[in-house]
């Protein structure tokens, strides 16, 4: 079956209710209009979407996104080591959800991520807020020196040190605090080969995402090799990693999945100029599908029927979306045909047990 869907930025909305006495369109790009010829009927740019015919309408709002972060406290080396003076470093790998494809991240894996390796020293038998500063002038001068930007956040607070992802698509995928050993391989019977040590090592913990806000909000276990899920032991030796998550409609996401910035999308004479996304804007999805009988154009049967259905899927900005689901209801579009959240629908349009869909001989149920 050929499938038929449509995409379009909005940002902005007006919106015009036609009577007997007026007629008048003006510069009105959703036209609502209750006694059509056709039946109540709402146009949205050049499509007209009659009552009878809305299959249904699917919304799902706009999602900011959440950074990944985590905060380690030096203070805690204390008890993690026998001599806390030496040299010190973070083993860290920054990572890229498959969404993303920066190449400042490309490597010979499948999955693109970044390593850094910071090192400084701790002089004292007490780490002090000096020390977690010097974390954080280092941090951002190697990222400068090795990549010509600082692809996190680093800052300090006490003895504390926060690393924060600069985008929703970065992973945390590993960071681990580890202190040179001099003595921590044995060459021969008379020489020793030092390495780093794993001291302190995040793990993510477990999470849930507020679907409403796209905030993320992170629990107070982490999940062990075996599966299990544990507390974070008090002494430091495996710390909190809270997981980010990728907006969902705000102008990064646009750019990526619908609008690239091309010459034929940006240039004076481009016809789809206006449908590029305003920079900082958040835009709601809002999904009508049509389901209409469409007799007398099918072949290969006696008294063979045919149903059509179209997706018409709109990006619209947050603080206008609502006026078109107004529109709808305006025309009379039941209730039960206004979804609220896209991401519970199932795709297929003749699934008979749902509300709102065609059955297999075409006909919508409310």
């Amino acid at each position: 079956m050929f499938n038929f869907t449509t995409q379009t930025v909005y940002n902005s909305v007006t919106v015009k209710t036609l009577t007997a006495n007026d007629r008048t369109v003006g510069n009105a790009n959703v036209i609502v209009n209750p006694t059509g010829k056709r039946g109540p009927e709402v146009r949205i740019g050049n499509t007209r979407f009659n009552k009878d015919n809305v299959l249904d309408i699917q919304f799902k709002k706009f999602t900011p996104e959440s950074l990944a972060t985590t905060t380690f406290d030096l203070s805690k080396i204390a008890g993690l080591v026998d001599e806390v003076p030496g040299i010190y470093r973070f083993a860290i790998y920054v990572g890229l959800s498959m969404n993303n494809q920066d190449a400042l991240y490309a490597n010979d894996f499948v999955y693109k991520g970044k390593p850094l390796y910071v090192e400084f020293l701790i002089k004292n038998d007490t780490p002090t807020a000096d020390d977690a500063k010097r974390v954080v002038v280092n941090t951002k001068k190697f990222m400068l020196m090795t990549m010509g930007e600082n692809i996190l956040d680093v800052t300090s607070s006490g003895t504390s040190v926060t690393f924060t992802a600069k985008n929703g698509y970065q992973i945390l995928k590993s960071i681990i605090l580890q202190k040179y050993d001099e003595k921590a391989k044995t060459v021969d019977c008379c020489s020793n080969q030092g390495e780093f040590v794993d001291l302190m090592i995040g793990v993510p913990c477990v999470f849930t995402l507020n679907e409403d806000t796209g905030v993320v909000v992170a629990g107070t276990q982490y999940m062990d090799a075996e599966g299990a899920l544990q507390n974070y032991p008090e002494d430091g030796s495996i710390v909190k990693i809270v997981p980010g998550a990728e907006a969902f409609g705000d102008y990064n996401w646009i750019i990526h999945n619908l609008r690239l910035p091309t010459l034929a999308n940006t240039n004076f004479w481009s016809t789809t100029k206006s449908e590029m996304p305003v920079v900082g804007g958040e835009y709601d999805q809002i999904i009508v599908r049509m389901c209409k009988e469409r007799d007398g154009i099918a072949g290969g049967a006696l008294g063979m029927r045919v149903t059509t259905v179209t997706t018409h899927v709109f990006y619209v900005l947050r603080s206008q979306s609502q006026l078109i689901m107004n529109a709808f209801t305006t025309i009379g579009v039941p209730a039960s045909k206004q979804y609220t959240d896209a991401d519970t629908e199932l795709s297929d349009p003749y699934d008979t047990d749902g509300i709102g869909k065609a059955d297999a001989m075409g006909e919508v149920h409310d």
